[in-house]
Formats: structure tokens, sequence, C-alpha cells
């Protein structure tokens, strides 16, 4: 149950990436019926969204109402009769290519002009189209470029990505980003890897416990904790960034294998100053299972997994 409330909560956080909404306005000027704009052009997966601006009016896209002939739309659909004035008549989501032809089937509203078309085109949206078009991964799209995995990212298929925001890379020490594009088709590219899985798992594939195999051959671990889910260190903040040949997940820590000189320089030669739990308070040892923060002498902050049975 708490599993189902917490990714219904994510998928939800979601929406607003993977979908644009668009407005038609229904209604009558004089003895002329419109929706307007009549010729819509949309992506797939975009909302449609008919508002009556006055008179009786349904979205029909089923049966012709002047012909009396099947449409053929990629999909059917039709709406109830609405007449209050400013209310929505009908929403759909437009999952399929094509061509929809549609009118208002009320009285001889369709012959009088009240008649739509609503041209639904291909994404073509791929993981790196999500990284390059988000305002928080700069830095990723820079090492996803400079690693030469541009084209491995923008092929088939299908990948799952935990991307690290840029906040995620500014927390890291002072210079290790640049250290790291100094050997971009080596460690930063292995790195990445690490990042990425050789499947698709959306918010709902995913189950407390769970292993998860990557491209450089480690595994992740998903943890569900105090109504996060987390992919080994790093908390996940918004899921589901559907693409054409994978989705995205966008978490707040960068992912670092174990056996990276990156781990041994980083971890090994700093040490922890201060531990806080999730809210802000100092712990010296948990005794309980919770997200551990620590604070490391370099500046940097590393979130983790205290588990204690």
């Amino acid at each position: 149950m708490i599993k189902n409330i917490l990714l219904t909560f994510l998928f939800t956080i979601t929406l607003s990436f993977a979908q644009t909404v668009h407005t038609v306005n229904a209604g009558m000027n004089g003895s002329d019926f419109y929706f307007n704009p009549s010729n819509l052009i949309i992506e797939q997966g975009d909302i449609v969204i008919w508002i009556n601006e006055g008179g009786c009016h349904d979205v029909n896209g089923d049966i012709n109402t002047i012909t009396n002939m099947a449409y053929n739309n990629p999909e059917n659909f039709d709406s109830p009769t609405t007449c209050e004035q400013g209310a929505e008549i009908f929403s759909y989501t437009f999952n399929t290519e094509g061509i929809y032809n549609y009118d208002c089937s009320v009285g001889n509203h369709a012959i009088n002009g009240m008649v739509g078309s609503i041209s639904v085109t291909s994404s073509n949206n791929s993981i790196v189209d999500i990284i390059v078009n988000s305002e928080n991964h700069n830095t990723l799209e820079a090492a996803v470029i400079a690693a030469e995995l541009t084209d491995d990212l923008s092929g088939d298929g299908p990948f799952t990505v935990f991307a690290p925001t840029d906040e995620a890379f500014n927390a890291l020490p002072e210079g290790t980003v640049a250290d790291l594009l100094e050997d971009p088709t080596g460690q930063l590219a292995n790195i990445l890897l690490h990042h990425v899985y050789a499947g698709n798992a959306l918010s709902t594939d995913l189950s407390d416990g769970m292993m998860i195999s990557t491209l450089f051959g480690t595994e992740l671990t998903v943890s569900f904790v105090d109504g996060g889910v987390m992919i080994d260190n790093a908390m996940v903040t918004v899921v589901n960034l559907v693409a054409d040949n994978g989705v995205v997940h966008v978490i707040d820590a960068v992912l670092i294998p174990q056996d990276s000189s990156m781990e041994e320089n980083n971890i090994i030669n700093d040490y922890i100053i201060q531990s806080f739990d999730i809210y802000g308070r100092k712990i010296n040892q948990s005794k309980y299972t919770t997200i551990q923060i620590d604070l490391y002498k370099s500046g940097k902050s590393i979130k983790k997994l205290i588990i204690n049975n």
C-alpha cells in the first residue's frame, strides 16, 4: 500500500515533464458554430481540453455527423453534451500518431462549421533529448557528450537512466568534474554507464531491495525509505520521464562505483566530520533504519541508507 501511494505521488510529479496541454474553445457566433483552433498539431502523449464558450456542445470523433460515416480515426473518442458556459466539455490524451477528425454532433452545429482536426506527430524524444532539454542537467549533458555516449543513448535501447542534477555534480569535491573530463572516455564514461540500465524500468517496476544491473557491469540497490525511493545513496526526485528509447529518473546525487579510483581518492582519503538525519539533527550512531547524511571535511555530503535490524 505504501509503495503504491509513493509511486502514484512520484508519477504525478512527472506529468508536467511528459505532456503538453492544449486548449480548444467551442462556441457559437450567431448562426455560425466553431472549434477554435479548428486545426491543431500536437505530439504523442499531449492532452487536448475542449472548453465551452457558449451553447450546448459535444466532441465527437467517432461517426461523422454530416455523412454518417465512420471517421476511422487512429483512436475513436466522443463526449457527453455540455451546456455550461466556461465548463470543460472533454479532455483526451492522444497516444497514437495520425490525423484525427471530429465534429460537434449537437443539432446542426457540424454542418454550420463546427468541425475540427488534430494532427498527432511522433514525439521523437530520446533519452539524450530529455537530458539536453532539461534546465537541471547541464553538467550531465556535457559529460555525456564528452564521454561520446550521445549516439549510444540515442539508440534503440531501451535504457533506464538515473540522471544526477547539476546540484548533485556540484556536491562533489571541488575539481572532481574537471578531473573526470580529462579522461572523458575512461573513468567518466564508466561512471556514466554506472547510471544506465539496459532495459525499461518505470517507477512501477521498482521494488524495495531490488538490484539493478548497469551497463558498467555493476549493480544498484533500490530502497524504499521514509516515504522516498533511493538508488544506492541517491534519492529519486522525479520519475518516469518517458523517452522513445527508454525512461529517465532524476536523482539528487552522483552514483560512484565502489571500485573506482574516484571513490578511493574522494572517500578513503577524506573523512566525516558530522552526520545528520533527514531533519537536520546531528546523530552519532543511529539505532533505527533511516537515511543518514554524512558531511565530509572536503565539504561534500553523502546521503546513505542505514539499516539496523
